[in-house]
């Protein structure tokens, strides 16, 4: 597989092609003004020397002729003349063409040539003297090649050292600037090494690779996040295993030894089968109550299953109450319930109602009075019990928690528990206070009610 390129060398390359052609085209442009600035300068003086030639044939006629053969580093240019009928006047060794004695006789017009001359490049031109005669001026054109060759090397180095350069710079430039990109990469790499996402990348500035490493700091503290809800889901997870095996033990263990009972029933009286049986039905009622609230309480951790509704929450709870007063004939059950409206699972607030109005009743004693109210998007059970020991305040609601005073009360310890996850998915809150003139008192404030 064909390895391709870094970043940093791909911007550098790209850079320093850029740049190439900028040079290139640069050093064309500047190629072409000089050869045609240098042309045109060795055009201009042949054309002055023609000139002063003309006005010294007009001022004297015949009062100059031409230099003996042409030898350039004797003379600057090298002259001749020429009639129309093709004889030269002088030893210039120009070349005489056609084209040569039509400007001598008047039928053509002066012009330049390339030509070659003693070894050396010239530049020539031919123009009209007088009538029937013209005049050849040639100079050296090798000091113009010359110095175009030395041009065209100069702007060749200078356009390399500028291509390296600009490579180097951009590589420094790329460097430098990839260096969040570069942060980022290794930051990466550490988390997914590491498996640790408490990293973060330093971010300033207002540009577009500050705002990337922004949105992969946002990132990494949602993994985090969701990371440590996992890890804290988990743990409840283990931790809810341990405690439901170690609170199914007891009655597994006393069905058990009931059914081991029933084993030897012909060693048993009548009473004794039936106080046998009558224990079996406890626990089994026992056990599928620990069961329903484990299952509860796993169905929790979740999303609720059931579509939300808008559930008119007094009457909800009033139902809860007939249903605890049927539970409860002992007790009474006070209410005071405004109209309330709020989105929820109906299934799963008559569990948490039901589970408060169930706990005042088991601390309240003969005769009791549980108050139930609801105003203002609050729900509040009190008893008038013994109330919450101010140590219990922050555990009632843990799953298998049980105080010192309901350790000999039947249950599973879970009832608390379901409340909290019950107000949690509901957007609730779930507190429990020991008011100063005895008893308990649990509320549930929800965020969003409608009233009425």
């Amino acid at each position: 597989m064909r390895r391709r390129w870094s970043l940093r060398l791909r911007i550098a390359a790209a850079t320093a092609l850029a740049v190439a052609m900028a040079v290139a085209g640069m050093a064309l442009a500047g190629y072409a003004i000089v050869a045609h600035e240098l042309d045109r300068s060795l055009n201009l003086g042949l054309t002055r020397e023609v000139a002063r030639l003309v006005r010294l044939e007009q001022a004297s006629p015949g009062a100059w002729s031409p230099s003996g053969p042409c030898v350039f580093l004797a003379a600057p240019a090298c002259v001749q003349k020429v009639d129309s009928d093709g004889r030269v006047d002088g030893e210039s060794g120009l070349p005489v063409n056609q084209r040569t004695l039509d400007v001598a006789a008047g039928r053509g017009a002066a012009f330049f040539s390339d030509i070659e001359l003693a070894g050396y490049p010239a530049r020539m031109l031919t123009a009209p003297l007088t009538r029937g005669t013209a005049v050849e001026v040639a100079v050296r054109a090798d000091r113009v090649d010359e110095s175009l060759r030395r041009i065209s090397l100069a702007l060749l180095g200078a356009g390399a050292v500028g291509i390296a350069v600009a490579a180097i710079a951009g590589f420094v430039v790329a460097r430098a600037g990839l260096a969040p990109i570069a942060a980022l990469t290794s930051t990466a790499e550490r988390v997914a090494r590491t498996r640790d996402p408490a990293q973060h990348i330093e971010a300033g500035g207002n540009d577009e690779i500050t705002r990337l490493a922004t949105a992969f700091n946002t990132m990494l503290a949602e993994l985090e996040q969701a990371l440590a809800a996992l890890r804290d889901s988990l743990t409840a997870q283990r931790r809810l295993v341990s405690d439901a095996s170690h609170e199914l033990r007891t009655p597994l263990t006393g069905l058990r030894t009931n059914i081991d009972l029933l084993a030897r029933a012909e060693r048993l009286s009548p009473e004794q089968r039936a106080e046998t049986v009558d224990a079996l039905r406890a626990q089994a009622t026992e056990l599928t109550g620990l069961v329903t609230d484990l299952i509860d309480l796993a169905r929790g951790d979740e999303a609720p299953a059931d579509e939300t509704e808008d559930v008119r929450l007094d009457r909800l709870v009033e139902q809860c109450v007939e249903s605890a007063r049927q539970r409860h004939p002992g007790l009474v059950f006070e209410t005071d319930l405004a109209p309330t409206v709020l989105d929820g699972v109906p299934r799963t607030l008559a569990r948490a109602v039901t589970n408060l109005l169930d706990n005042a009743a088991k601390f309240s004693s003969p005769g009791g009075v549980v108050q139930v109210w609801l105003r203002g998007g609050e729900l509040a059970v009190r008893d008038h019990g013994p109330g919450i020991d101010p140590a219990d305040l922050d555990r009632v609601f843990d799953r298998f928690y049980r105080a010192d005073a309901a350790r000999g009360l039947p249950g599973s310890g879970l009832g608390l528990a379901i409340v909290r996850q019950v107000a949690a998915s509901h957007g609730a809150t779930a507190t429990a206070e020991s008011p100063p003139d005895g008893g308990a008192l649990f509320r549930l404030r929800f965020g969003s009610p409608r009233i009425g």
